[in-house]
């Protein structure tokens, strides 16, 4: 009769969970009030007399407290006074499925449908408030406010047509509030939000021909607001939107291409940003508008 098997000895976890398991066993996990405090010693000498000044809560004369937002982000009426849709309407409308994914959810197998999207037709409905909204910048005590304006908004289609009209009353309308309140605008020519329409014919930025219709955009912008605006960018993170909207398909136009296809996106975005300063400069000269044209990108 063949012997019996010896008992079979449990396995030692592996050594990355032993010293897990070691360092967690050695370190309090709960923190007690006041232990925070000591987060801070740290800062009690600072790197360089530069900045001492900072870690003391004392900031430069003339240092601009701002806070920012953008279009999509906040504006919400997607649809209101004649706005034309965004590759962001697009994106949060119809999500793409995870690469090697099903489009939808197997009913048959009991997993559940996924929730809804969340999209930006409302967000918090500041082309309905601008009043409400604007007297948060108040009450946070801001010099300046940095927000994009919707090109869909104001081009429904890109370029082609006439501008609409309540689209630029409705900034109008923000940057006056602005100046009743005291606080400088700072206008992001381009945040993200791509009328679809210029996606739908030319393959968005993909596409150098964009770049006449970011001079048409940009020109009414600098002819209706340059009075106004004293500060502007361009491109808001050309990186985001060439590399995740074109090459990864993270973000809107959602596009998963290669990366040389993310490579040509960033350098039409860099052509379009050159161009658009290059006329605001011109607009300046010819008394087209006449702001000081502080520029970013």
């Amino acid at each position: 009769m063949p012997a019996s098997a010896p008992p079979r000895r449990p396995r030692p976890p592996p050594l990355s969970l032993s010293l897990l398991l070691l360092v967690l066993g050695g370190c309090r996990l709960r923190a007690e009030p006041g232990d925070g405090a000591q987060t801070w010693v740290r800062f009690s000498r600072p790197p360089s007399p530069e900045t001492a000044g900072v870690f003391q809560d004392t900031f430069p004369d003339g240092f601009l407290w701002a806070v920012g937002s953008a279009a999509y982000q906040t504006e919400g009426g997607w649809r209101q006074h004649g706005k034309g849709a965004s590759i962001w309407d697009t994106f949060t409308h119809h999500p793409l499925a995870p690469p090697g994914g099903p489009r939808v959810a197997n009913l048959s197998s009991g997993t559940p449908p996924p929730l809804p999207p969340a999209t930006g037709d409302v967000a918090s409905d500041g082309y309905n408030n601008v009043f409400r909204d604007t007297e948060a910048l108040r009450e946070l005590g801001v010099t300046h406010y940095r927000f994009s304006i919707s090109w869909a908004r104001v081009f429904p289609n890109g370029s082609s047509g006439a501008p609409n009209r309540e689209g630029l009353r409705y900034y109008r309308r923000l940057l006056e509030r602005l100046r009743e309140l005291g606080v400088q605008p700072v206008v992001t020519l381009y945040h993200w939000d791509l009328p679809q329409h210029l996606q739908d014919v030319y393959g968005g930025w993909a596409n150098r021909a964009l770049t006449d219709h970011f001079r048409d955009y940009a020109e009414l912008c600098f002819r209706h607001f340059g009075g106004q605006v004293k500060y502007w960018i361009t491109i808001d993170n050309p990186y985001v939107v060439a590399w995740h909207g074109y090459a990864t398909g993270r973000l809107a136009p959602g596009i998963r291409g290669s990366p040389r296809l993310g490579y040509l996106v960033a350098h039409n975005l860099l052509l379009v940003s050159a161009r658009a300063q290059a006329e605001g400069h011109a607009g300046e000269t010819e008394g087209l508008w006449r702001g000081q044209g502080k520029w970013g990108n």
